[in-house]
């Protein structure tokens, strides 16, 4: 069958390319949106591996005509920033599959990883589906559940989530290659949007269980957002979190431990959190 794969040069877009390529896949192009930078991407890094150079757009209409000289059968997307046009849509004749790290219809849109971790939930999924000119509405392909680990950082959660989604897409191809394929429409009941966050969205009230605090802080820390929690009528930044209770009880909101750490009381419980800055601070360990 002959793929060409539409993604980005970001860890999330690597598993669904890399189980492509595991599985003997003829993916004829990789077409990167961006620029190339003087660090390449494990997406980047997987297609120079099996001789197929990236090829890189800067829009969906670049994107569009790279589909149309390059004549896939199907095209398969993870990642990719920009809708694609009807008329991209229309230039595969087995259609266009993309990956998606949620259960759809909840969590349509760019951020699904962090709004499953803002909302605390404990169980989340991928999703395969066809691409229509909606943002992420298409039929579903495949679909599975998957439980989140406790404290897991949300780039390895999508990255998980992505490996998944690379497993169900490749046992579906053979199916939509003898047209057996038979997808599902998504239901309208429990359909949510995941946009991206707005500066409200990083704090944490302390009227809300450390246990949850713990696991949001910890999740997107290494997203870099504003982090701050709310005790008191003032806003502190912090980093990430670092060790939580689930019930004991602090004498005072907010005890200052050192230079670096603090505990802030829940209800119930408390977080110990990394201090950080007014800006917000990337976590990369």
């Amino acid at each position: 069958m002959h793929i060409l794969f539409l993604g980005q040069s970001c860890a999330a877009a690597a598993p669904p390319l890399a189980a492509l390529l595991e599985a003997g896949h003829d993916v004829a192009a990789v077409v990167l949106a961006g620029r190339p930078s003087g660090q390449p991407g494990e997406p980047e890094r997987l297609a120079r591996r099996a001789s197929v150079p990236p090829v890189w757009v800067g829009s969906a209409a670049e994107a569009t005509a790279v589909m149309r000289a390059a004549t896939p059968e199907v095209v398969v997307v993870a990642c990719f920033p920009w809708r694609l046009p009807a008329a991209a849509l229309a230039i595969p004749p087995l259609g266009v599959l993309n990956v998606h790290p949620s259960l759809l219809p909840a969590g349509r849109g760019p951020e699904p990883v962090f709004w499953t971790l803002r909302r605390g939930e404990v169980v989340s999924g991928v999703t395969v589906h066809r691409m229509d000119t909606g943002l992420d509405t298409g039929p579903i392909v495949a679909q599975t559940r998957m439980g989140i680990l406790d404290g897991i950082r949300a780039p390895a959660l999508e990255e998980a989530l992505m490996a998944e989604g690379g497993r169900l897409l490749v046992d579906a191809l053979p199916q939509l290659a003898a047209g057996t394929l038979q997808p599902w429409l998504q239901p309208e009941q429990g359909a949510s949007y995941a946009s991206r966050p707005a500066a409200a969205d990083w704090t944490m009230m302390t009227s809300l269980p450390a246990a949850w605090a713990w696991r949001f802080a910890r999740g997107v820390a290494q997203l870099g957002g504003p982090l701050r929690v709310i005790t008191g009528g003032e806003a502190i930044p912090v980093c990430d979190a670092v060790a939580w209770s689930p019930e004991e009880w602090l004498p005072e909101r907010v005890i200052v431990e050192d230079e670096a750490t603090l505990r802030v009381r829940f209800s119930p419980g408390w977080v110990r959190f990394r201090r950080g800055t007014s800006r917000g601070d990337r976590v990369t360990g």
